[in-house]
Formats: C-alpha cells, structure tokens, sequence
C-alpha cells in the first residue's frame, strides 16, 4: 500500500511542476526563478514524505540517492543568490535526475525486482 501511494504522490509532483512550469510561460505573472524556487520547495517536501513511506522497504542505494537527491535541492536555494546564472539550469537538470529515477523505480517495483534484501547479519 505505501509503495502504490509512493508511486501517486511521484507522479502527483511531476504533474505539479509540469504545471508550475507552464504557468510560467503562459501566464507570466511569475518569473522563471521564482517558480523554481517554489518548485524546490514542494518536491523538497514530496521527496521527504516519500522517503518516509519506503524508506524501510526500498533499498539503502535508494534511500542514499534520495538523501543526495533532497539535499540537492537544498543546496539548489543557496546557488540562487550565489550563482545565478546556474540556478535555472542547474534545478531543472536536478529535477529531471528526480523524475527519472523514480520512473526507474516505481518500473522495478512493479517487476518485484526493487526489494531491500534482509540477509545474515555478520557475526563474529
């Protein structure tokens, strides 16, 4: 059950930056950056609560790319006043690394293939 409402809530924050992303260039009340900044912000939250439902379940290689994943995007909000020439670039290549590999996982999910595997401890 968690890993289905994992798989929902992955998908609900590509369709939420898609639509933030859009709003952007067809409403132009905000600016890029702006947007992207508040992008940050949601799927920093997203990531978050989904590594909370499969943390236990997915394996340690996951839950360390989605550390890496999150504390990306909160190095992301520190480039946007030191660098930022590099924020827009560097938040949407941040972002595809996101999408991509949950569509990569929620497919290996499906297959029964992404498991935490629970062996022998070492004993001494």
């Amino acid at each position: 059950m968690r890993e289905k409402l994992n798989a929902s809530i992955q998908s609900l924050s590509l369709i939420i930056v898609a639509a933030g992303l859009s709003w952007v260039v067809w409403a132009g009340d905000t600016t890029m950056r702006d947007m992207l900044t508040y992008l940050i912000i949601l799927v920093t939250f997203i990531e978050i609560l989904s590594l909370y439902l499969v943390g236990k379940i997915y394996p340690d290689s996951h839950t360390t790319l989605k550390i890496g994943v999150i504390a990306g995007l909160m190095i992301l909000l520190g480039i946007k006043t030191m660098l930022p020439s590099f924020f827009i670039p560097l938040t949407i290549t941040v972002f595809a690394l996101n999408f991509f590999y949950n569509f990569y996982t929620n497919n290996k999910r499906r297959r029964g293939t992404f498991r935490k595997k629970f062996g022998k401890k070492f004993k001494l």
